[in-house]
């Protein structure tokens, strides 16, 4: 005969809670034992994000995939990441995302790497909701991507499917794959011509 208790339990909700944020378990309220009868919880892998590389890698995603499908979303935050640990680019998520031309401590505008950080115009989300969502859904790419769930197969550059942009024509740019109105690649940079 089997232990129940071993396939049977009370989880409590300040379990299924614990990878919440606490502004996000204030929504919920009191904390009550909840029943949820045979489950298999997954360990949540410990996030080693700081606060300010979520809060850039969710800026990332808000201003550049915030009209994408969730998938989208990840996949441009997955080319962030997969950035942060190739040789050729800074090896933290911040710089990563803030990467371009500077002068004078400024970034030059449209010298960037992602478009929106050198613009102009305001770097402040404007939808609540949307920039709740894109916290939830950068955790979530990280989260995946330490794990090793990669989406787009180590793609360290994306466009949209209406530009060229220079470095679509280095040879040793290489297609991975297309997730909506993105086409994703990886480079080669030990062949590239555009480091050489």
């Amino acid at each position: 005969m089997y232990d129940l208790k071993t396939y049977i339990g009370a989880l409590t909700l300040s379990v299924l809670l614990a990878g919440c944020t606490q502004k996000e378990q204030s929504f919920v309220g009191p904390i009550q034992e909840v029943f949820v009868g045979p489950v298999y919880v997954a360990p949540k892998p410990v996030s080693t994000l700081s606060d300010a590389e979520l809060e850039c890698l969710a800026l990332n995603i808000y201003f550049e995939a915030r009209n994408l499908n969730k998938k989208g979303q990840m996949a441009v935050s997955m080319v962030v990441l997969n950035r942060s640990k190739d040789p050729f680019w800074p090896t933290n998520i911040c710089d990563v995302v803030k990467q371009g031309s500077y002068k004078d401590g400024y970034v030059k505008k449209h010298k960037c790497q992602f478009s929106w950080y050198c613009d102009g115009l305001s770097d402040k989300p404007k939808e609540k909701q949307t920039w709740v969502d894109s916290l939830r859904v950068a955790e979530t790419s990280y989260n995946d991507w330490i794990t090793g769930t990669d989406i787009t197969n180590g793609s360290t550059n994306y466009h949209a499917d209406y530009v060229r942009p220079v470095w679509h024509d280095d040879s040793n740019m290489k297609y991975v794959t297309t997730i909506g109105s993105h086409l994703f690649y990886r480079w080669d940079i030990n062949n590239s011509v555009a480091i050489k």
